[in-house]
């Protein structure tokens, strides 16, 4: 079993307008609202590709009921430490042209109380043997430190998936600190923003990507898997190189693309039983879940079926 941790719970409010006007009123065409936040992304994502996560984080206990509904409506296991605090709400504003402008809030306080316990809780899974893999994906609450997912990599025995940004990532793979973790993520899955953002670097072409992510794997990182958007992605290993580019459809929505890639990645590693991993077909997975995941309205995951068409449809350089 995959267990997935989510922090920060929000709920994505997706507006479309036809014309954006600063300082003045727009209009508002098209709503609609989805429970979300990483984690619950790729969770709903792996459900929805066959497999069956567990769910654990932080649940905002204010607002956050419809979170544990449609968890429990769709046979996701969960055990959450519950904050009194109000879970948070992102706005996905699409102008006509299809561009989304994102305003996310930050998540509310969290006791260290309430990030000890959870630590613990993670580390008793991990000694029980229920779960192999370990997911940790996306921000934090405000007071939650940087070095959290490092800490969970460092305790965690099995493999990390991390698909984080800033801080965190740097000090989850050591990089630029004085002692290197204990362990790091297997697989990190950072967009090419994030990855040029978090380490200060320009990658203007492939190669330049290719080689930064070695730096990466050089700090004991087995795969970098490098999202581009329109422009296709990336799986790197210290050995072998796939490159998939993106496939022509109807884009609906972009949030929860990336997450639904971490869910195909993972659906690619559990087909081989971690015996073997194949990384072309790790792409090809990822692709497919996450092109089945932008031709869905708002923050809607990818099915089986639509993943299915597009799994046979990706191609590769």
């Amino acid at each position: 079993m995959v267990t997935v941790v989510n922090l920060n719970p929000c709920f994505d409010w997706s507006w479309h307008i036809n014309h954006f006007t600063r300082g003045g009123m727009n209009r508002v065409t098209q709503t609609r609202t989805d429970i979300a936040g990483k984690g619950l992304n790729v969770c709903f994502a792996l459900k929805n590709l066959g497999l069956d996560p567990f769910c654990t984080g932080f649940h905002f206990t204010q607002n956050g009921a419809e979170i544990i509904t449609q968890l429990n409506n769709a046979g996701i296991l969960h055990d959450f430490i519950n904050v009194d605090a109000p879970t948070r709400v992102n706005i996905k504003l699409y102008d006509a042209a299809g561009e989304m402008t994102e305003l996310n809030q930050p998540g509310a306080y969290v006791s260290n109380a309430a990030q000890d316990t959870l630590v613990k809780k993670i580390m008793t899974r991990a000694q029980s043997g229920k779960s192999d893999i370990l997911v940790l994906s996306g921000s934090r609450p405000v007071n939650v430190p940087a070095d959290f997912y490092a800490r969970l990599c460092a305790a965690w025995p099995g493999r990390v998936i991390l698909d984080t940004e800033g801080e965190a990532l740097r000090l989850a793979i050591g990089y630029n600190t004085p002692a290197p973790p204990l362990r790091v993520p297997f697989l990190i899955k950072p967009n090419l923003f994030e990855l040029e953002s978090t380490f200060g670097v320009t990658l203007s072409s492939h190669d330049a990507i290719i080689n930064f992510a070695r730096v990466l794997i050089g700090k004991g990182v087995h795969i970098v898997c490098v999202s581009m958007g329109a422009q296709g992605a990336l799986l790197i290993s210290k050995d072998e190189t796939h490159y998939a580019p993106p496939l022509s459809v109807d884009v609906k929505a972009v949030q929860g693309a990336g997450d639904a890639m971490v869910a195909g990645l993972i659906h690619g590693m559990r087909k081989d039983k971690l015996n073997h991993i194949a990384l072309d077909y790790m792409l090809r997975c990822a692709v497919a879940a996450a092109t089945a995941t932008i031709t869905r309205e708002g923050t809607q995951m990818c099915d089986a079926t639509t993943f299915n068409h597009y799994f046979d449809a990706c191609k590769f350089e």
